[in-house]
């Protein structure tokens, strides 16, 4: 099996990411974490690195590695780490595009500047395939300074937009009523929403984000019952 071989390229991914994560600097209890996120990045790597061609029970295991990395950065979201990750290190494998970050829709427009330029900072990263292949350190590890600055912003928009005083300006970025297009729509059970205009409405009609139910902060911080 060369370098250059999905499975190749793939343990190449979860290794370098792995070295990220014992490299990152953080908080003692959040170094733990990311010491055992290292080392499930490191099962994964060595589990594609086995493969033979003979059977994909390697890739099972890999998987099983890489899912048990994603609870702990889900859970853990000091570590500056995405669910992500997983996507950009199986995509040798499934020939799959790279991942889009999910929308932040940030009230303030300085936080949504530096989304702004931190998605096309991703997207040039994304386009440069021939450092991908030439150069996957250098490249993986931009990719994954990248998407750290922008779990960073996430955490910082979470908190802005969670403000009392920002409450209306959240739900008009997630918002809008079928009928009059306004944002103060009450959500209620039976994933049915009513509109002040008297609009009545499917929850998933009601919103115009990317968000999913309860996941959704205008939905949160409404009176959902």
């Amino acid at each position: 099996m060369t370098s250059t071989t999905p499975a190749r390229m793939a343990a190449t991914r979860a290794r370098i990411a792995a070295n990220v994560a014992r490299d990152r600097f953080a908080a003692p209890t959040t170094l733990r974490v990311l010491r055992f996120i290292a080392a499930h990045l490191d099962s994964a790597a060595a589990e594609c690195e086995s493969y033979d061609g003979t059977t994909n029970a390697p890739f099972s295991r890999m998987m099983r590695s890489l899912d048990d990395a994603v609870e702990l950065i889900t859970m853990h979201t000091d570590t500056r780490f995405t669910a992500s990750v997983v996507d950009y290190i199986t995509a040798p494998l499934s020939a799959v595009p790279l991942p889009e970050p999910r929308r932040l829709y940030p009230v303030d427009a300085r936080y949504a500047e530096r989304e702004s330029a931190l998605r096309a900072e991703l997207a040039q990263l994304h386009a440069d395939t021939g450092a991908a292949e030439s150069d996957p350190e250098r490249w993986f590890s931009a990719v994954l300074a990248t998407l750290a600055k922008w779990a960073r912003l996430a955490g910082i928009v979470a908190v802005d937009n969670a403000r009392p005083y920002n409450r209306a300006r959240v739900a008009a970025l997630h918002l809008k009523c079928i009928d009059c297009g306004g944002s103060t729509i009450q959500f209620g059970a039976r994933q049915w929403a009513v509109c002040a205009c008297g609009k009545g409405q499917a929850w998933a009609d009601a919103m115009s984000c990317e968000c999913f139910g309860y996941a959704c902060p205008a939905v949160r911080h409404d009176a959902a019952n």
